[in-house]
């Protein structure tokens, strides 16, 4: 044998481990030992009749051999490799057996090791150093061994037939041989990729699914080179099939896939996205046109999920192109005869797809249907008319599976495309989608974008069932998140469609509250959550808004849902009082509170609640400016409070709330108080007082008694800073703000039968006016007991500061018998006016206009009430042209004829038209005669009177 001097490249022929030059006497040697020992172990073979008939000194100086040889005589591999893979063979048809006979944790012999670790550095040495001579080489070498073994032990390398490709990956590089090949195939392809990857792929196809486990092996740590590779033999293998496709080579690539999932999705999205963009490039290729149906037929055949995510997710982005869908729609005709029987089976198969769709992938692939069903300009309409009709298999399919598949206890079908609409991930996880730059659930991304699009009408009905399936194959609790979501959507007000879905979520919501409203039913707690204030201002005024709407009459689905959702919201009284004083949602609040039907019984706690917040609501909207807007607001407030009345306990609540407001620092300026010291606000820091009450109310007050409690403030806030004046009102501006309280008050009122309204506000006047308690009754004492002197003169001091005062007394006295509650200020007021009086020391009354004017809206609150009979009713005409001791002699009369009549309760009925003062008999003339003289002294300014004062008295 001639050994020549040259070598490949990087052979290292001449060069022994130490770097020694290696001559060819050497080089022969060693060849003539392996061809002697190699016809000594054919003999003993031959001889022994068993393939270990050489001792195990001779096959590990043959392996040493062999080596050397491999490394140093190119002409000696071929050999050299055949032997190293017969030991290598044996090596692991030793640890096989093993593994069968139970010993499957057996380590591998020292001598196995060595031989591995040798060959492992040697190859990987060569191949580091020369890719390009040992690459193919070993590579093609090592994935036929490694084919040969798998499929030779395919169904023992585990020990059953049906392990997963993890365990099979495991079981074989628990073997010390096809680890040490395997890791010699991944160095292949780190230095010579295309080569090494082909030659991988080629054993692939000649071993068939056995040597998978190799392939995801090496893909582990070349994901995206080999799952290309991957992809593309089984597309190039699907193309070429006529008929059937090849289920053991969908098979092969689902198996490889999967494996690589969990490590390397985004690698097998950009794959299997890769090949289907190929499909718009308008190439003629079959293999390219046969792209979607091998995506198709590989997801269909997936056990992964996670393989089938990689597929659907992003396709809205990547599809709805409209050229592009259409460029698909061209193609079914070529695709339906060769690899699908029919249109219906390509349907159908589509439909089942997109059912086994979960986590993020699904409202993306949603959407992406929703688009496609659109009617627009951009698409042709056997697209759309396709993608309708594959909603319309979608929707038809959950709803056998929901209704007609649904065994009795088995509990609830897992569909996946549901649980990711919901927005379950694929791990259970919670998924959202991004609308406007904002993170958002996807029912509710959904249909905001569906709804902003044009021509959707006709997806609404597909989007309304597909959620009302959601609600009811997921459950209560899936359902009241979604209705949350539903109500926080952004979409155009009075949107038809987001009205339709929202009315279609509160029947299906119906349907799971089997028992009567309480607050966990599914609907109350949807509504509770809804309506939390961390959700935001602007996602509860979406919810209120579209609440509103859906109670409004005008809304043709209010029938079936109404009764339903105002109960749910009348249980949700509580969060809707705390929302109707919030500077961005208390209109929309007190909105959908006008169209509740609050004249129901309703729960103290409740009640209390909402009347405390409308009533700060009321008084609140008297500072806007807009008179429009403030006269709407107010409005609001009396139809709400206006029901809530009907509850005797909620009437006395208002009332007490309404007048008490208007004697408060922070109100009392509205109405006209101006001047007095008492109204000036301190530079303190703090909320308002009246907001600070509204914690104390926790218990109805009842007028005069042990529970009529004020809170006055915080003692002790330091120095008081420098008092500002407030800005006095204009007159029209008080007369108004005078007017509506007037008005709430008489809707309070009137909501129960007889005149228990104003006797409330009766007798809150003399609480709040007159608190002393001493000579509060009804009788009128004698005109020299003064006692009571300095709380006359406080109580008139009074009605000075709080011009409102006059209004209210004069509301209360067009009752009538209600003003004899408020006998002591009426008696105060006299006898104060008539000191003032008595001591003015100018000609004319009408010099003191204050107080004159004070005088007649005093005698006219009496003539309103019928405190004073029918002569004396001219009286109010009468003072402004009198002197002041003419005056006081009127009040005189008037105190006189009321000690001697006293205006006690029982002397008023009431009649179907009011309560009247029961008839008396004809007036004494004691009573009238020093009027009548005054009336004749002042003849020429008003003697028109006598006639009225004696037509009256016959």
């Amino acid at each position: 044998m001639v050994v020549t001097g040259v070598m490949e490249p990087g052979s290292t022929a001449n060069v022994d481990g130490g770097g020694h030059a290696i001559s060819s006497t050497m080089l022969l040697a060693e060849l003539d030992r392996f061809l002697s020992l190699a016809l000594t172990t054919t003999d003993k073979r031959s001889h022994s009749g068993r393939r270990d008939g050489i001792s195990e000194g001779e096959e590990q100086t043959m392996a040493e051999t062999a080596l050397f040889l491999l490394r140093n005589l190119p002409p000696a591999r071929p050999a050299a490799l055949a032997f190293l893979a017969h030991t290598l063979s044996k090596q692991v048809s030793s640890h096989m057996r093993g593994f069968t006979s139970g010993d499957s944790n057996r380590k591998t012999d020292a001598g196995d090791d060595g031989l591995s670790g040798q060959l492992e550095g040697l190859l990987g040495e060569l191949v580091e150093a020369t890719p390009g001579v040992w690459g193919p080489l070993v590579s093609q070498w090592a994935v036929e061994q490694l084919g040969r073994w798998s499929v030779e032990w395919a169904n023992t390398v585990v020990g059953r037939g049906d392990a997963t490709l993890e365990e099979v990956v495991a079981g074989w590089l628990s073997c010390g041989p096809a680890r040490t090949l395997a890791a010699l195939t991944v160095a292949c392809v780190a230095h010579d990729p295309d080569t090494a990857v082909a030659a991988l792929l080629d054993a692939s196809a000649a071993s068939g699914p056995a040597l998978d486990w190799l392939v995801a092996h090496v893909g582990c740590s070349f994901p995206a080179r080999v799952i290309s590779r991957v992809l593309a033999l089984g597309l190039c293998s699907f193309a070429s099939c006529h008929g059937r496709p090849p289920e053991h080579q969908l098979a092969s690539v689902n198996k490889i896939l999967s494996h690589l999932a969990d490590r390397h999705l985004p690698d097998i999205r950009r794959g299997l996205h890769a090949i289907l963009t190929r499909t718009f490039t308008g190439t003629t290729d079959e293999e390219v046109k046969a792209s979607v149906p091998f995506l198709l037929c590989l997801a269909v055949t997936s056990r992964s999920r996670a393989v089938l995510a990689a597929l659907t997710s992003g396709l809205d982005t990547l599809l709805m192109p409209g050229d592009r869908l259409g460029a698909l729609a061209k193609q079914v005709g070529w695709w339906v005869p060769r690899f699908f029987n029919t249109h219906n089976q390509l349907q159908e198969m589509v439909v089942h797809l997109i059912l086994d769709t979960g986590g993020a992938a699904a409202p993306s692939l949603l959407r992406l249907l929703l688009q496609g069903a659109a009617s627009t300009p951009k698409l042709p309409p056997t697209v759309t008319a396709a993608v309708n009709s594959v909603l319309q298999g979608v929707v038809g399919e959950i709803c056998i599976v929901t209704y007609m598949r649904r065994n009795s206890g088995s509990g609830r079908i897992h569909i996946p495309f549901l649980v990711g609409l919901r927005g379950g991930g694929l791990d259970g996880s919670d998924v959202g989608i991004a609308v406007g730059g904002r993170a958002v659930s996807p029912v509710a991304g959904l249909v905001e974008e569906t709804l902003a699009l044009p021509g959707t009408e006709a997806v609404i009905g597909h989007l309304k069932k597909l959620i009302t399936l959601v609600v009811v194959q997921q459950g209560p609790a899936t359902a009241t998140t979604t209705l949350g979501h539903l109500l926080h959507c952004r979409t155009e007000d009075s949107s038809i469609g987001h009205q339709q879905i929202l009315s279609a979520v509160i029947t299906a919501l119906m349907v799971h509250q089997a028992h009567k409203h309480t607050t966990e039913s599914p609907l109350s707690t949807a509504l509770e959550a809804a309506l939390q204030l961390q959700n935001g201002s602007s996602a509860i005024l979406t919810a209120l808004s579209s609440l509103e709407t859906l109670l409004s009459e005008g809304h043709k689905e209010r029938t079936h849902i109404h009764a339903t959702l105002t109960q749910a919201l009348l249980l949700n009284i509580p969060h809707l009082s705390e929302l109707v004083n919030h500077p961005k949602v208390g209109t929309a609040a007190v909105q959908v509170l006008c169209q509740l039907p609050l004249e129901k019984p309703l729960p103290v706690s409740h009640v209390m609640s909402l009347s405390h917040a409308i009533v700060f609501y009321f008084f609140s909207n008297l500072h806007e400016k807009n008179v429009t807007k403030k006269a709407t607001a107010v409005g609001r407030c009396q139809r709400v409070l206006g029901q809530l009345a009907h509850c005797s306990l909620a009437q006395n609540l208002i009332i007490r709330l309404l007048v008490e407001g208007v004697f408060r620092p922070e109100c009392a300026h509205l109405f006209g108080a101006l001047n007095h010291a008492k109204l000036e606000i301190k530079e303190v820091t703090g909320e308002k007082l009246i907001n600070a009450n509204r914690q104390f109310d926790t218990w109805v007050k009842a007028p005069q008694s042990h529970t009529s409690i004020f809170h006055m403030g915080i003692i002790g806030n330091g120095k008081i800073g420098q008092k500002q004046p407030l800005t006095p009102l204009p007159v029209d501006v008080v007369r108004l703000h005078t007017q509506l309280l007037l008005n709430t008050l008489s809707i309070c009122c009137a909501a129960q039968a007889g005149a228990e309204g104003a006797s409330t506000v009766a007798l809150l006047l003399v609480e709040l006016i007159s608190s002393d308690i001493m000579f509060n009754g009804f009788p009128w004492p004698e005109e020299y007991i003064k006692f009571t002197f300095e709380r006359d003169l406080a109580i008139k001091k009074t009605f000075e500061d709080y011009p409102v005062a006059w209004a209210l007394i004069d509301m209360v006295a067009r009752n009538r018998v209600a003003l004899s509650y408020c006998s002591v200020l009426v008696r105060a007021l006299t006898a104060a006016l008539t000191a003032f009086w008595n001591t003015f020391p100018l000609a004319a009354a009408k010099q003191a206009p204050e107080a004159l004017q004070a005088t007649r809206n005093l005698l006219e609150v009496m003539v309103t009430a019928q405190f004073l009979p029918g002569p004396l009713k001219v009286l109010p005409q009468m003072v402004e042209a009198l002197a002041p001791y003419e005056v006081v002699c009127i009040l005189q009369d008037v105190w006189m004829y009321m000690r001697d009549h006293t205006p006690s309760p029982d002397r008023w009925r009431e009649l179907p038209s009011g309560y009247q003062r029961i008839p008396e008999p004809p007036m004494a003339p004691i009573y009238t005669e020093r009027i009548k003289r005054i009336i004749q002294c002042n003849v020429d300014t008003i003697g028109h009177l006598m006639c009225a004062m004696v037509n009256a008295d016959q």
